[in-house]
């Protein structure tokens, strides 16, 4: 009996349903299980702090878990000025493209094309953290960071303002 109870996978011991959306965007509930813990209760708070950055943060139990922030930054800073600025994130492997940047606990990405002339000279990130003690994972934070950044870039968050000119 002991072994059964030791060999439980995470999912398990959850009482809580996995989202399947990080405030409205859209995100498969597999890519989070690996960052999120066991516990009771799974809560969100939606933020908009500054400056159009957006955040989505998932509490479990009342304790941070994982955070998703769309925000808006320097054009001229590269992925990895921008990684080294979150707490989770700071160094990691950037994709041969320089479109992402993850670690074990966090990732930022760069949707392309996005748009914004409330936002003059610069690119929105998004950024994901996880702040769940042993949440660290590699590999799943890269597909979950690419499939977000992807979802983003697709979705209105990734305003693509069309300048036209008059003749």
């Amino acid at each position: 009996m002991a072994l059964s109870a030791c060999s439980q996978p995470h999912e398990e011991q959850r009482k809580y349903a996995l989202p399947d959306s990080l405030c409205g965007v859209e995100v498969a509930p597999d890519l989070l299980s690996p960052f999120l813990p066991p516990g009771e209760e799974l809560s969100v708070k939606e933020d908009v702090p500054n400056g159009g950055t957006e955040t989505c943060e998932l509490f479990i139990d009342g304790k941070p878990g994982l955070f998703a922030t769309r925000i808006w930054w320097r054009e001229e800073d590269s992925i990895a000025e921008v990684a080294f600025m979150q707490p989770m994130v700071k160094t990691g492997e950037v994709s041969s493209d320089q479109k992402y940047l993850h670690s074990g606990t966090g990732a930022v990405g760069r949707p392309a094309g996005c748009v914004d002339s409330d936002h003059p000279q610069q690119k929105l990130y998004t950024v994901i953290q996880v702040f769940a003690a042993g949440r660290d994972d590699k590999p799943a934070m890269r597909r979950l960071i690419t499939d977000y950044t992807t979802t983003v870039e697709k979705s209105a968050a990734c305003p693509h303002d069309v300048v036209s000119s008059s003749w």
